[in-house]
């Protein structure tokens, strides 16, 4: 779309608009069809003796079917443990395996495999009437106590969403498309921007193709001659891969295109390329996933619910034995491997850890020290902002489970600590991210890395490929045999593909119970054979003792109960799995697209916790996600969350629950000092410096940018009475690497003209500042593949692209507030596209935007690690108490350039006697009349450090 298109105002229903489609297209879908193609491929190699990183990788990506994947669950889950009789209710009295076994006898054998929930796909869905949303019970999830409750509310909101990805996926069909062939058994649809697309397309997506004109098929008629006929097919495929376009290519769709011989001959129209009517609709594996484990969690006895309320619904905080003073050190590691130390970064371990950091792998030394042999105990918490050094804590503390910390290899400290700990991520970025890091202190054999059999090969890194496991002669990934887990010590997933654990019986409860019934299998066969074995006593530890979740923060509930129902082992007696949660859970929550179930689905695990009761700190505060009360009400000196998680993680002496980190480490400080007093309650402490060696050299581009256009200023009355009055005064930082672009645009929305839907928002002129800024930068030796682009929208980040291709900057990241979460880069330029303040209250209620979205905020505000730009419409982003003292901070500070407000008389007119200076903004109690607040003033604490410090 052109500038031109893109100057005036659109109605407000534009924002609502679809694309429009003739009648008579539309009725192509609806249309009954004389038969189906199955088209994705279901002829693919069985399963047999697989190896753990031996394979090497085909160039074709190709996957195992989903039938093929079952039959190789079944036979783990059969052969896990040698497959013998069960006699535990039979031969032996029930106390003699374990006192009071509240588990029912076991069938005619051990294995049997368990109730797997599956969700046939529902084609036609989308194309069916009006929208209701589906109505379902929901359960206040702060309050109730009850896993049925629970559970309910979670398959209501499951279903929920799914039927709304189902309604938002039909956005994204295509009518009259061509189709190009890649190989025997793949095709490629072009689509611009789908990679963009909200929600993303998944591998093992459906997608439906009908021919835009019907096929010519021969029928022998009652004359025995052959007589044409035309009729309707829906051919069924399957996405395979997702690739995102770079210089002109658009975006590809790779499909299972598995076509027969009789098939391709009917398909062949040399008139014309044939084209198609294509729709896609959500696979249902995520959800058969969700409900299975919930299923799990409903099958559980009255005894074993009860168990697991303390997992779901803890209210008072673990007893743990202290550390004695020697437990309490935390030792560096020394790693050996040299096959990995030359390639691997291994620094996690070999640099010291600060307090709050150590703390961590304190708490979980004292669990793993005194274990639990009654109840699971709830989840250890990690939480902190972005650069604080949660990952680097996490794999100290995981090298500190397995005997890592003290001894450089690994198997000298084996026997002692006979762990084995279970790491599952949302997203396979993050998994893959440990496992490299990981990849230096474990042996090759210790460590797997597993997926799903539908995961394309060639989209794996290849530095992980060596620790992953597949079929030999093939690129397809299977699951080790059982002698290879025996060695293992850290297995890596995400949450969702820890269901293949749950589906081939390798679970702490499964494994217990099959262990326990070999052992009865044992004692009466001796009898008869006259052999002893004594008591052949059933080893206490688990198959896991440990599940770590990294990421946790932006994992829906039913995400993380996969891999808790892999661990968990609610059965009396034996040691119980530890659990530990690692998040942010101020920034980006699960994204959950049902209006109706944003406090079920769109809220984590994580988050959910921390909001409980806490009463254990003898009541008064709400949460431990912030302060609910003035600080002398609760404890003296205290009421900032870290005050609040420090006494709640040391009461009686011990380090128990909830850690939050407030070094800083990634970023100049000027970066943190307002997110530090929106998010994180003015507690973050800047240890990156602001001298740091490159510091110089990201000022003199600053000063580049600077050159494009003229700063803003406006002159305060002076006063000497008050201390606080310097921080109304501006005083130009040329050292802090920031910059605001103030351009008064027109955003206008292309979603009549694109797939994209309701966010396809795009400003012509922010983005061409945008490219502007990005092209000065490239041009005096910045590289482009250190600079990221970002917006809220859709529209503005494809437009964004657009105009630096045509630039040749290929390799410059450009992507939505989501795509960069958990990334950093060296420049972020932000763009905030909207300009109409009478679209916000939409943005707001339809959780889009940045505009009334702090954790949106959060994650924009501190992905930058040396220099961070935002263009935006200064008058929109008034209205908004955040962004209206953000937009004081850069006046003060004077890093405010190009345009100013047109209500310049707010700045300047509050006298300095009537402005109360704060270091916190409550982004809870926002005033409903944004000019209330015009007198106060955020000023953190980082940022009177620093400026007091330069005058």
């Amino acid at each position: 779309m052109g500038k031109k298109e893109n100057k005036g105002d659109l109605p407000r229903t534009a924002i609502l608009s679809d694309k429009f489609v003739p009648r008579h297209l539309q009725s192509i879908n609806l249309a009954p069809v004389a038969t189906r193609w199955l088209v994705w491929n279901n002829n693919l190699k069985q399963y047999g003796n697989a190896t753990n990183g031996n394979t090497v990788v085909g160039s074709n990506g190709s996957s195992l079917s989903p039938d093929d994947m079952e039959l190789v669950l079944a036979k783990m889950a059969e052969n896990f443990i040698p497959r013998v009789p069960c006699m535990c209710g039979q031969t032996l009295h029930k106390n003699q395996i374990l006192p009071s076994n509240p588990e029912p006898i076991h069938g005619a054998y051990y294995y049997s495999p368990s109730h797997f929930h599956h969700v046939p796909p529902d084609l036609s869905f989308a194309l069916r009437g009006s929208i209701r949303y589906f109505d379902f019970d929901q359960a206040d999830l702060d309050e109730t106590t009850s896993i049925e409750e629970y559970a309910l509310t979670f398959r209501g909101a499951i279903r929920s969403e799914h039927e709304e990805r189902m309604r938002l996926y039909e956005k994204y069909s295509l009518l009259k498309w061509p189709l190009k062939k890649l190989d025997q058994f793949k095709a490629i649809i072009d689509i611009e921007g789908i990679s963009d697309a909200r929600p993303s397309l998944q591998v093992g997506d459906i997608v439906l193709l009908r021919p835009m004109q019907p096929l010519v098929a021969l029928y022998p008629n009652r004359w025995g001659t052959m007589e044409a006929q035309q009729c309707r097919i829906e051919i069924e495929s399957r996405i395979l891969q997702l690739i995102r376009g770079k210089g002109t290519r658009p975006d590809q769709v790779i499909i299972a295109w598995s076509l027969t011989l009789g098939q391709r001959d009917a398909l062949k129209d040399h008139a014309w390329v044939r084209q198609y009517s294509i729709r896609f609709v959500p696979s249902s594996t995520a959800i058969d996933r969700c409900l299975t484990a919930l299923d799990w969690l409903e099958n559980l006895s009255a005894f074993q619910k009860e168990a697991m309320k303390d997992i779901l619904f803890p209210v008072t905080a673990p007893m743990v034995k202290p550390l004695t003073a020697e437990q309490r050190q935390v030792f560096r590691g020394v790693p050996t491997l040299e096959e990995y130390s030359s390639q691997v970064d291994v620094s996690d371990i070999e640099k010291p850890l600060n307090e709050m950091q150590s703390s961590f792998v304190r708490m979980v030394r004292a669990r793993t020290l005194d274990p639990s042999f009654e109840m699971t105990r709830p989840p250890m918490i990690l939480t902190g902002p972005a650069g604080t050094g949660k990952t680097k804590t996490l794999i100290y503390a995981i090298a500190d489970v397995l005997g890592l910390l003290q001894h450089g290899h690994s198997d000298q400290k084996h026997q002692k600590h006979p762990n084995r700990v279970l790491i599952c991520c949302p997203s396979h970025a993050a998994s893959d991210v440990l496992t490299r890091r990981l990849s230096g202190l474990l042996k090759r054999s210790e460590i797997f890395r597993m997926y799903d059999a539908s995961r394309p090969s060639n989209t794996v890194p290849g530095y992980i490929l060596p620790f992953t496991c597949q079929i030999p002669g093939s690129d397809r990934f299977t699951l080790p045999p059982p002698s290879v887990w025996a060695g293992l010590r850290a297995v890596v997933c995400t949450c969702m593909d820890s269901h293949l654990l749950f589906r081939a019986q390798i679970t702490n409860q499964a494994i217990r119970a099959k262990q326990q019934c070999f052992r009865t299998y044992l004692l009466s066969e001796s009898k008869l054979l006259g052999l002893s074995f004594g008591d052949l006593q059933v080893n206490g530890n688990p198959f896991f003792t440990h599940l770590f979740v990294d990421e946790a923060a932006q994992a829906t509930e039913p995400e993380i109960l996969c891999p808790i129902s892999c661990v968990v082992d609610p059965h009396l007696g034996g040691r119980k799995v530890e659990i530990a949660l690692i998040g942010d859970p101020r920034q980006l929550s699960p994204r959950a697209f049902a209006p109706n179930v944003a406090d079920s689905l769109g809220r984590s695990f994580m988050e959910r916790l921390l909001q409980r009761p806490v009463t254990c700190m003898g009541g008064g505060e709400k949460s431990l996600l912030g302060p609910a009360v003035e600080p002398h009400s609760l404890l003296e000196n205290a009421g900032s969350l870290n005050d609040l998680i420090r006494y709640y993680a040391s009461v009686d002496g011990q380090e128990q629950l909830t850690i939050f980190l407030t070094e800083n480490y990634r970023g100049h400080p000027s970066f943190l000092m307002m997110p530090s007093s929106f998010f994180y309650f003015d507690r973050l402490r800047s240890f990156k410096g602001s001298n740091s060696p490159n510091l110089n050299f990201w000022c003199e581009q600053l000063r580049k940018v600077e050159a494009l256009t003229q700063p803003v200023n406006v002159v305060f009355e002076k006063s000497q009475s008050d201390p606080d009055s310097v921080f109304a005064q501006i005083h130009r930082q040329t050292t802090w690497p920031m910059h605001f672009r103030g351009v008064k645009g027109r955003d206008a929305s292309i979603a009549i003209e694109n797939f994209s839907g309701t966010d396809s928002w795009q400003n012509a002129e922010e983005a061409d500042v945008t490219v502007e800024i990005i092209s000065t930068l490239i041009e005096n030796g910045v590289a482009p593949s250190t600079i990221g682009a970002m917006s809220p929208f859709r529209g503005q980040v494809a437009l964004i692209r657009k105009l630096l291709r045509k630039k040749y900057y290929h390799d410059v990241n450009v992507g939505t507030i989501e795509n960069y979460q958990a990334v950093e880069q060296d420049v972020i330029v932000l763009s905030l596209t909207r300009s109409n303040s009478d679209f916000v209250s939409h943005d707001v209620e339809k959780r889009m935007g940045i505009f009334g979205q702090p954790k949106q905020l959060n994650v924009a505000m501190t992905r930058a690690e040396n220099l961070f730009i935002v263009v935006g419409n200064p008058d929109v982003m008034w209205n908004d108490p955040c962004w209206r003292q953000w937009l004081r901070f850069c006046c003060r500070n004077g890093v405010w350039f190009g345009q100013g407000l047109e209500q310049w008389n707010q700045v300047a007119s509050v006298s300095l006697k009537d402005m109360k200076f704060v270091s916190m903004l409550d982004l809870t109690e926002r005033p409903s009349d944004v000019n209330n607040c015009n007198s106060q003033v955020v000023v953190s604490t980082l940022e009177k450090i620093h400026r007091l410090h330069q005058t």
